[in-house]
């Protein structure tokens, strides 16, 4: 299981983890993607003091799905303070209680490789993108992988 985090900045996630998300744009699906991506599930977490969290989680969750990733879970609140120590007990039991959910259906999951439809669709395009070698780099690693062919690597 990845788990993602960030605070809400100006509506969006942290500098740092926007960075780091742009560090491994290489790995997205129409680069030169992991196939061990194809087996994980994925936590988005975001908190804000008002707003903000559907962007935020967004921001991480693109990437995820662009390296494969096919479930992810996302949890955004908004806690109305400005320290841990000030979100109130019922803002507190709300978060418990959305993370012992997804907990339970992880726990659940068979973590079997899978794909969503939008990782389908990319890695199809980007099949014969690479079939027809269009960035050598790419290409020679899809080609090494065998995915210009008929491996796939959702499938054993």
């Amino acid at each position: 299981v990845l788990i993602l985090t960030s605070p809400v900045y100006v509506y969006h996630c942290t500098g740092s983890m926007k960075a780091w998300l742009d560090h491994y744009g290489w790995r997205w699906i129409v680069h030169r993607p992991e196939e061990k991506m194809f087996s994980k599930r994925a936590v988005v977490i975001s908190t804000a003091a008002g707003a903000g969290m559907k962007s935020t989680n967004n921001d991480m969750a693109d990437s995820l799905s662009f390296w494969g990733v096919p479930k992810i879970y996302k949890i955004g609140f908004g806690v109305h303070a400005v320290s841990w120590k000030e979100v109130s007990d019922k803002i507190l039991a709300k978060i418990e209680k959305k993370t012992d959910s997804i907990a339970a259906k992880l726990k659940n999951d068979s973590f079997e490789p899978k794909v969503s439809l939008k990782g389908r669709m990319y890695f199809t395009i980007f099949h014969f993108a690479n079939k027809k070698g269009w960035n050598p780099a790419d290409s020679s690693y899809w080609q090494a992988k065998g995915w210009t062919e008929k491996k796939r690597p959702w499938k054993k």
